[in-house]
């Protein structure tokens, strides 16, 4: 249930029953999930916090499916005091209310979900015209995520981009370790190596094998059961 005494009219697309574009505003938690700092996100981190050197004060966050960019996102939002968004609210929205946003910086997250690349076009010019921040997040290269308009796409192609790294061990161990944390399940930090340098490259990995273990009541305590859990999701390296 929400606390947000707003949140019965608004409509499932993000946008209020007054067609007011629901706009998140993130404040720093010091309890949320802890950022990881590792190898495959040092790039990324390194660009968001130069944020003020961006040309044109725009730049896109882009990485795998699962590879942790709406928490780079809304870092980067909480710290820089900027509205936070996503793509399909953008293409569902009319032009008049997003000439009506009043923010200092924008975030926007899925901005490659498919739909009218008008919205984010029209977001894209506001923030240019305001000198106001932007950052997008998706996956692959800009360029690809709207085939229309023209105009946008040739944007997206120009615009600089930060790249989330493929996970390595370590990071694939932190990762584990939380999602598994997230489930009330606390491993041994000997299965947690075990799995994750014995697992699928790949970032939906990580929830993959949390899952399994969660079927599993926790049993993974120790090599042979965490290697039950691979061999049950096809990731038995032999």
């Amino acid at each position: 249930m929400t606390d947000d005494p707003s949140a019965a009219n608004r409509s499932p697309d993000g946008v209020s029953a007054g067609r007011q574009l629901l706009l998140d505003f993130p404040r720093i938690d010091a309890g949320q999930r802890p950022l990881i700092e590792t190898a495959p996100y040092r790039d990324a981190f390194t660009a968001l916090r130069r944020w003020k050197d961006w040309p044109e004060r725009q730049l896109a966050l882009s990485g795998e499916a699962f590879a942790g960019k709406t928490r780079l996102l809304r870092w980067w939002a909480a710290e820089t005091g900027a509205a936070v968004v996503t793509g399909e609210a953008l293409a569902r929205a009319g032009m008049d209310e997003i000439a009506r946003l009043s923010i200092t910086a924008l975030a926007v997250d899925d901005a490659d979900a498919p739909g009218d690349g008008r919205g984010l076009l029209a977001a894209l010019n506001l923030c240019r015209d305001r000198k106001a921040a932007v950052l997008l997040a998706g996956q692959g290269e800009p360029g690809s995520w709207l085939a229309q308009p023209p105009d946008l796409v040739s944007r997206l192609r120009a615009m600089p981009v930060a790249r989330i790294g493929e996970p390595d061990d370590e990071t694939l161990a932190l990762r584990l370790r939380e999602e598994c944390a997230r489930r009330h399940l606390i491993l041994p930090d000997e299965s947690v190596v075990y799995l994750s340098e014995r697992m699928e490259r790949s970032w939906a990995a990580v929830g993959l094998v949390a899952d399994q273990i969660e079927r599993t009541k926790g049993r993974a305590e120790t090599k042979p059961s965490a290697r039950a859990v691979l061999v049950a999701l096809g990731m038995d390296p032999g």
